[in-house]
């Protein structure tokens, strides 16, 4: 009878025991191998790209200037421009307009029947569509227009050439690049055929 209760009272020690006993604390091995929660929220879109300000290209394009579009009339030209423009207009013939204060050196409006149908620029300041400016070699120009580009010989100067840029499309305006024989450009126009190709301009 004691032996019995000795078992019994040595089973009943050792269960007491056991709950007491405090938690394992994790290994480091066992913390790593726990996942990492994923983020998975997507991701914000880039930014867009700032829109270009028209402005920024300059005034000259392949269909006009500034506010001015080829083929407007005499009296859409003056009024699209605003401020007095030097030059008069009495007839069909070709005459030559330009601005009056800051712009009188950038530009010469080319009217025949009434409509612009040319612009000439003759300093750096402005740039032609495409890239090209005054003071530019033919090189340089090549680069810039390297598929519609034709050389030409220039009728005044035996060492100078032109550059003449088709139009990309059917019907559209041509640049015309004026090489002097120092193989560097002197002054350039856009317009329509065949006003672009007068080389005196309008004298």
């Amino acid at each position: 009878m004691k032996q019995l209760g000795s078992v019994l009272a040595l089973g009943i020690a050792l269960a007491l025991s056991s709950c007491e006993r405090t938690p394992e604390t994790p290994s480091k091995d066992a913390e790593a191998a726990v996942p990492t929660p994923v983020d998975t929220a997507p991701a914000a879109p880039a930014a867009a790209p700032a829109a270009q300000d028209p402005a920024a290209a300059g005034p000259a394009r392949l269909d006009g200037y500034g506010p001015l579009t080829l083929g407007s009339t005499l009296d859409e030209v003056r009024a699209a421009w605003k401020a007095p423009l030097q030059g008069e207009v009495p007839d069909d013939y070709c005459h030559a307009l330009r601005p009056q204060g800051a712009q009188a050196e950038d530009v010469i409006l080319m009217i025949e029947g009434k409509r612009l149908v040319r612009y000439d620029v003759r300093n750096d300041r402005i740039t032609a569509p495409g890239g090209g400016k005054v003071g530019m070699s033919l090189g340089q120009l090549q680069t810039l227009y390297p598929d519609r580009g034709d050389v030409t010989p220039h009728k005044y100067d035996e060492k100078g050439h032109n550059l003449r840029v088709r139009p990309a499309t059917e019907g559209g305006a041509l640049i015309n690049f004026e090489i002097n024989g120092d193989g560097n450009v002197s002054a350039w126009r856009v317009g329509q055929t065949p006003q672009v190709d007068y080389v005196e301009g309008c004298s």
